[in-house]
């Protein structure tokens, strides 16, 4: 046995415990961002909220040993939830790892790249539609009441639904929010790998 090889951890450096904890305070506030969205279209995505999850042919049974009550609309708002927070991180880790912002003319230069921004920007504005949409109904139907008995509502979502047009604000900067928070946390990650070279 040969004890003269090079150690495979040679020139591997410690990560710093600021990086982790960098790392793990943006990923806890990008969970609370999707569990924020997962309940916002919870609340707001009323599509196949009839077809029970318990009641699929071959996966029924496991449905519904965990959530007996849980149905289509609750995989809709996960896929919508994972959607929303999963965009901007994918974007901007690309930014990251071709290098964009540091010489951003010459990467536009190309037009393949043009068409990927004008994807990634389509998709970008879908997220933000979405969202923005999707906030905008939770404050709305604060607005609706049912019947002829107004039920006086307190709150901040109350005094939204009175303002519409500072409604629709609070949703674009909650998805603003989204987007540099995504940046944040993609960030994060890129510092700590670096400290790891």
């Amino acid at each position: 046995m040969s004890f003269d090889k090079p150690s495979p951890f040679d020139g591997v450096k410690a990560v710093s415990p600021s990086g982790v904890i960098k790392v793990l305070f943006a990923v806890s506030l990008e969970a609370a961002m999707f569990v924020m969205f997962y309940a916002v279209y919870t609340e707001t995505i009323g599509l196949m909220n009839e077809t029970y999850l318990s009641e699929l042919p071959v996966l029924g049974g496991m449905f519904g040993m965990l959530d007996p009550d849980a149905n289509a609309s609750h995989i809709i708002s996960i896929l919508l939830a994972t959607f929303s927070v999963a965009t901007p991180l994918f974007i901007w880790a690309e930014v990251h790892r071709q290098n964009i912002l540091d010489d951003p003319q010459e990467w536009f230069s190309h037009p393949q790249n043009q068409i990927l921004a004008s994807i990634a920007g389509l998709v970008l504005i879908m997220v933000i539609g979405l969202e923005v949409v999707n906030l905008y109904t939770l404050v709305a139907r604060e607005s609706t009441q049912g019947g002829f008995v107004v039920q006086q509502e307190s709150g901040v979502m109350a005094f939204l639904a009175q303002n519409k047009g500072l409604a629709i604000g609070v949703s674009a900067v909650i998805a603003v929010i989204n987007i540099i928070l995504a940046l944040f946390t993609t960030r994060a990650f890129q510092s700590l790998k670096s400290e790891e070279k």
